[in-house]
């Protein structure tokens, strides 16, 4: 054999041991970095135990990384014999390598980066200069590293953005809160069209309604504050079909064909859809990555959503859907104006009269007992809504409104026309229902069914109250509007003196006084004579 074919022979036999211990040591670092993710192992116990891998295969004296742990927190890794020095690090990110070690020998470098990201440096620690095979196996151990490094960075990504977004909504203006939410997503994922829509309950009115609409990443519509009076109408009309699934007009209005449907469910038993989104992406479709971050801004969305239904239907006992929306959108608004405080109020007492006879004579089974009350109490609670009433609890078969609460803005004569006017037409729903359909046992009463209604203006102590945390009042005044409503026979409205000075002596009649059992002072009231003129006296 040539002198020239035995060079070649060992030229190829060394190639082949390199190729052999290049493969033996990324065998080594795959199984270990594969041991790590079955076992979800920290960086603290993995990363040492890649740089022994290292050191054993490229006869290395010790080895070193800096990188990102799993709290995104600078961090840096050894084993063996490692003099690490933030010099060292530098000259070595710098590109410089083989670098020189204080002491003797020298330090191979190399950068740990993910598609141009970089994730920190990687040292060999070497006795005299390492040959070009040791810098090849701390790039084959880099390489098996980044990736990990990468996939535990991204996974640390996810978690900032996912608790970013759950601070986000738990901002106390739901609106803002996800408005906020969403400029979280937006800045990690690139989408461009955003079309959300949820409701409270199984609501669909105006107040029960709410959407938000981002195009080309930018918010553009918002039932808050509507800049489209058609694209509103287009919302409202399509919001039930929409929520079903039938998203056909509202995609077409705004250009959507492929997209991401996140839908919003609540309830076990009996699971309703309480809101929907769809988003698209600039890219066509959504990465892995984008696709989770979505699905859990959609989990955190709902639960906000569920949270502020609760609100809303705890506060709609109360308040008309004006009022709720009011309060909902101001921050800390139980404290500003839910907290009991003394204010002077207009109160209504308003019961079915000879309600006793009525039950025990014509209805007769309580199913048509409760059936008439339901009947009257709903259309009664929404006469006080409409007059900018707050409805306080029936007692009974008595109604009981306040006027003046929460917001405490309109004047004495404006609360005390609204409880008139609340009265009067009580009087006239409730003559209203003989006929009604649902209620045929009342059909042949030989005397009209009619109410009989105390009013007042006093103060009270007005607020939540007591365990169930109810809107409620309190004085001696609300006790006095229950005497007087219990003076009254069917079709009288009874005012107390304080709303007869409110609204001007001209609709009431002569004067009159009551004595009150262990009270000093008699009731001293008026009968309303005329209905409140017409006009609307509703909380604007």
């Amino acid at each position: 054999m040539s002198e020239d074919l035995q060079r070649r022979v060992h030229e190829l036999e060394a190639e082949l041991g390199r190729h052999r211990r290049a493969r033996a040591l990324a065998r080594a670092v795959d199984e270990r970095l594969e041991e790590a993710l079955r076992h979800r192992q920290p960086l603290e116990r993995v990363v040492p135990e890649l740089l022994a891998i290292l050191c054993e295969h490229a006869g290395a004296r010790g080895a070193a990384v800096r990188t990102l742990d799993e709290s995104l927190s600078e961090r840096t890794f050894t084993h063996g014999h490692a003099p690490v020095s933030p010099e060292l690090f530098a000259h070595g990110a710098g590109g410089e390598s083989p670098l020189a070690v204080e002491g003797g020998g020298c330090a191979l470098a190399h950068r740990l980066d993910v598609a141009g990201e970089d994730f920190g440096l990687a040292l060999s620690f070497h006795e005299v200069d390492p040959s070009e095979e040791a810098a090849e196996l701390l790039e084959i151990v880099c390489e098996g590293l980044d990736n990990h490094l990468a996939a535990i960075a991204q996974a640390r990504r996810q978690y900032e953005v996912i608790r970013a977004i759950s601070d986000a909504l738990k901002e106390p203006v739901l609106e803002r809160g996800i408005e906020r939410a969403i400029e979280v997503l937006r800045r990690e994922v690139d989408f461009e069209n955003l079309v959300l829509l949820f409701r409270h309950e199984d609501e669909l009115e105006s107040g029960a309604l709410r959407y938000l609409v981002y195009q080309d990443g930018a918010l553009a519509h918002d039932s808050a504050a509507v800049n489209d009076r058609a694209v509103d109408a287009l919302m409202r009309e399509h919001a039930a079909a929409f929520l079903d699934g039938d998203d056909e007009a509202i995609r077409r209005r705004f250009g959507i064909t492929r997209y991401r449907e996140e839908v919003l469910i609540t309830g076990v038993r009996a699971a309703r859809v309480i809101g929907r989104m769809l988003v698209t992406s600039r890219q066509g479709e959504f990465h892995t990555y984008d696709r989770e971050l979505l699905d859990r801004f959609a989990d955190y969305l709902r639960q906000r959503i569920v949270d502020f239904n609760r609100e809303w239907k705890q506060l709609a006992l109360v308040f008309s859907n004006d009022v709720c929306e009011r309060l909902l959108r101001e921050e800390g608004y139980v404290e500003r104006w839910l907290t009991p405080r003394d204010r002077e109020t207009a109160i209504l007492y308003g019961d079915i009269a000879g309600f006793t006879r009525l039950s025990e004579g014509v209805l007769k089974t309580p199913e048509a007992i409760g059936r008439l009350i339901d009947i009257w109490t709903d259309a009664a609670v929404e006469i006080l809504w409409d007059t900018g009433g707050a409805f306080d609890k029936m007692v009974g078969d008595c109604v009981i409104g306040l006027w003046g609460p929460p917001f405490f803005e309109r004047t004495p004569e404006e609360v005390c026309e609204a409880a008139v006017e609340a009265a009067v037409r009580i009087r006239a729903l409730t003559r209203s229902l003989v006929g009604h359909p649902d209620l045929p046992e009342i059909a042949q009463l030989e005397q009209p069914l009619d109410v009989a209604v105390g009013v007042s203006f006093c103060p009270l102590s007005v607020g939540i109250f007591g365990p169930n945390e109810d809107y409620t009042g309190f004085s001696s005044g609300m006790n006095n509007t229950a005497r007087l409503q219990g003076l009254a026979q069917g079709g009288q409205i009874l005012c107390m003196e304080s709303v007869v000075q409110a609204l001007g002596e001209a609709r009431f009649g002569d004067r009159r006084e009551a004595p009150v059992k262990n009270v000093a002072d008699p009731l001293v009231f008026r009968a309303l004579r005329d209905a409140p003129a017409p006009g609307s006296a509703r909380e604007r």
